[in-house]
C-alpha cells in the first residue's frame, strides 16, 4: 500500500535548524538572569553572558564494568561505574573588551599561588553554564522576541585552556578566542512557550 511521506524541514518541524545560542555563566547560587550584566574580577564574582562561534564537546560518558559470575559460563555481566564528562570547548571572535575568559584565567593562578580565593566575598572559580539554543527566527519578529528552545546546563565548570590563533600580517583572518572547561554534570533541557525549561527542577539555584 502506498504511503504519502513529506521529508524536509520547515520552521514549524524544526525551529532548531539554525543554531542560533548564546551561554550565560552563573556563580553558584545565582539564578538564571542574573548573569547579563556582571563582569569577572579576581575570579567570578558575578556572572557574564556571552556569544560565541561554537561549542564542542558536549557529551557524556560512563565507564562499562564487565564481571563473570561464578556457574554462569555463558555472558559477562555488564554493570555502570565511573561517567565522565567530556571537556567543553568555547570559541569566538576577539573584541576589544571581552576579557572574561584571561580574568578568569587569573583567578586560578592566584588559588595555585597559594592566595586562596574569598570565598565569604562570594568569590569562586567554579560556574554554572546555561546554553541556550533560539528559536528560528519568525517573520518580523525581533530578537529581543525570540525565547530559547532547548538549552544545555554545565555543573560547576572552571577554565582549564584558554588559546588565541596564530598572530599573522598576511592574511586576513579573524583571531579567535578559545576556552575549554571542564565540568562536573551535563543536563540537557527543553523549554516551554515563554522560554523557562520545562523541567521545574532546573529553575532551581542550587544545580
Amino acid at each position: 500500500m502506498a504511503t504519502n511521506l513529506t521529508y524536509g524541514s520547515t520552521i514549524a518541524t524544526d525551529p532548531l535548524r539554525t543554531f542560533r545560542f548564546f551561554a550565560e555563566f552563573s556563580v553558584p547560587g545565582e539564578n538564571s538572569g542574573q548573569a547579563a550584566s556582571g563582569t569577572l574580577g579576581k575570579a567570578i564574582t558575578t556572572g557574564w553572558t556571552g556569544g560565541f562561534t561554537s561549542v564542542s564537546g558536549l557529551g557524556i560518558n560512563t565507564q562499562n564494568i564487565q564481571y563473570r559470575e561464578g556457574g554462569y559460563n555463558t555472558t559477562v555481566h555488564q554493570i555502570p561505574g565511573m561517567t565522565t564528562f567530556n571537556p567543553v570547548t568555547f570559541s569566538r571572535g576577539v573584541i576589544a573588551g571581552n576579557d572574561q575568559a584571561m580574568k578568569w584565567m587569573r583567578g586560578l593562578f592566584a588559588a595555585q599561588a597559594g592566595g586562596g580565593l574569598s570565598t565569604s566575598a562570594g568569590n569562586s572559580f567554579r560556574v554554572n553554564v546555561t546554553i541556550y539554543v533560539q528559536n528560528h527566527p519568525n517573520s518580523g519578529a525581533t530578537y529581543a522576541d525570540d525565547n530559547s528552545v532547548m538549552g544545555f546546563k554545565l555543573h560547576n565548570a572552571w577554565i582549564t585552556n584558554l588559546n588565541y590563533t596564530d598572530l599573522d600580517a598576511t592574511s586576513g583572518a579573524i583571531l579567535f578566542e578559545t576556552m575549554t572547561l571542564v565540568h562536573e554534570g551535563l543536563s540537557a533541557f527543553f523549554t516551554n512557550a515563554n522560554g523557562t525549561p520545562s523541567d521545574s527542577t532546573l529553575n532551581s539555584a542550587n544545580i
